[in-house]
């Protein structure tokens, strides 16, 4: 049985761009042995894959890291990699060890990646352009691309999304699922926590749906903030503390396949541009992705741009910009809401 490794040791946001190729390599290699390597933060999703084997690097890989990803190479017969994580070091490999086809996406910036001297080392490669402001398609195509498929093989699903769930929260029906990130509402627009509370309160009133809505892990004082004043279901403790009939719920430390589960049974999502997004446009949500733009120049705006072709799905993809005025960005919410289909 042939080895197949899939590179993909990066951010969660990343990981769910890439689910698609990675599905597309499922299809294609099912016969193989599949192996992947993630990093510690999205390996929390690799239920997707329960048939790939696992293994963990940091994200950030020092010397010790590349020691061992090297002697994995050099101790085992592998016949084929994808490298879906555009790291510098893993272009190194295919130069060393010729006889793997190497398959891989690859970066054009001013510091390109790999450099010209590497490119012909790789069996196949797709580009993400980061240099040219031209209409194009998003990373999640330009992956799946490197993965062609037989006829009839392109729609098959081999990722898992039935899971054991380890609480006994039952959601409501219909609810709205917004998530809040501290760097974008506080440190970006400069909102504060009771315009976070204002914001929740007027996405409750959208045709009377519930909100349920998350914030960031481990962060005791803004979890304390919202857990004293909504009611709250904790996913560490598995414990439900309701104290009022208002329909907004706070998920407190909600994570991995509980995250995935909430999105996935939500009726829209507010998010913040980034993980959740992703996981939203996978799942084919309806989905409102919150963005704002801090431009200090021309090219700052130009890069804006770039990088808004690159991970913008291509279709279906509402956002909104916000603006530090409060007012203002809640009537542009409000408007965005109501052109959901």
């Amino acid at each position: 049985m042939k080895k197949v490794l899939i590179l993909k040791n990066d951010r969660t946001g990343d990981l769910f761009v890439s689910l698609k190729a990675i599905n597309r390599i499922i299809t294609k290699y099912k016969n193989n042995k599949l192996i992947i390597f993630l990093s510690e933060t999205n390996h929390k999703f690799s239920f997707l894959f329960p048939s790939i084997s696992k293994k963990i690097f940091p994200m950030d890989l020092g010397a010790v890291h590349k020691i061992k990803i090297f002697f994995y190479f050099l101790t085992n017969k592998i016949d084929s990699v994808f490298i879906l994580t555009p790291k510098n070091f893993y272009y190194y490999l295919p130069f060393i060890f010729r006889k793997i086809k190497f398959y891989a996406i690859t970066i054009k910036s001013k510091k390109s990646r790999p450099n010209n001297f590497f490119l012909k080392y790789l069996h196949k490669y797709v580009v993400i352009d980061r240099l040219n402001l031209t209409k194009r398609n998003s990373s999640y195509n330009v992956q799946k691309n490197l993965i062609m498929l037989n006829v009839g093989d392109e729609d098959k699903n081999n990722l898992q999304t039935n899971y054991y769930l380890n609480h006994k929260f039952i959601y409501p029906r219909n609810y709205i699922f917004f998530h809040y990130k501290h760097n974008l509402f506080n440190s970006l627009l400069e909102w504060d926590l009771d315009k976070i509370v204002k914001l929740i309160n007027f996405l409750v009133k959208q045709k009377n749906n519930y909100v349920l809505f998350s914030s960031e892990l481990d962060n005791k004082t803004i979890n304390n903030f919202f857990e004293n004043k909504f009611n709250t279901f904790d996913y560490k403790n598995n414990k439900k503390n309701f104290t009022n009939k208002e329909k907004i719920i706070f998920l407190k430390d909600i994570d991995g396949y509980n995250l995935f589960d909430v999105v996935k049974k939500s009726s829209k999502v507010i998010c913040p541009e980034g993980i959740i997004s992703h996981m939203s446009f996978f799942l084919n949500k309806p989905l409102l992705s919150l963005i704002h733009f801090r431009l200090k120049n021309k090219q700052a705006f130009r890069d804006q741009l770039i990088s808004c072709k690159e991970w913008f799905p291509p279709n279906n993809y509402n956002y909104c910009v916000l603006k530090k005025d409060f007012l203002k960005s809640i009537n542009k919410i409000s408007y965005r809401i109501n052109s959901f289909k």
